[in-house]
């Protein structure tokens, strides 16, 4: 007499098996493709930020490279096409001494009118 084995509970552990090893690699992929969506997010606020305030420094030290303003500190305005539309940014220019200046940029504040940034420096001699 042959017995039959009674096997219909291994079909459903299996299941169960496959389907607790699908969502953990789920959870693992979701996990890691979040962190580089916020790793992006952060990379991309960073750059629009920033791109104002470098371009408006890139022209402050091509315009000192022309001459020297003639005063210590001097703080001219420029208006930049940004991916937020046209900005204005004041640049400052510090005499530090010798042959160093600092050169700040940084988006002008309401209410304050600076001078328009000119086409280059008159003064060869610093302040």
């Amino acid at each position: 007499m042959k017995h039959k084995h009674n096997r219909a509970g291994y079909a459903m552990l299996v299941v169960l098996a496959f389907i607790v090893f699908f969502f953990s690699l789920l959870a693992i992929g979701t996990g890691q493709l979040s962190s580089l969506l916020r790793s992006q997010t952060v990379q991309k606020e960073t750059t629009r930020c920033d791109e104002g305030s470098t371009t408006a420094v890139a022209r402050g030290l091509a315009l000192l490279e022309t001459g020297y303003p003639g005063t210590s500190p001097y703080s001219c305005g420029v208006t930049l096409s940004t991916s937020e539309g046209n900005l204005p940014f004041t640049v400052t220019f510090t005499y530090l001494g010798s042959t160093k200046w600092t050169v700040n940029a940084r988006p002008t504040a309401v209410g304050e009118f600076p001078t328009a940034m000119p086409a280059q420096f008159t003064s060869q001699t610093p302040p």
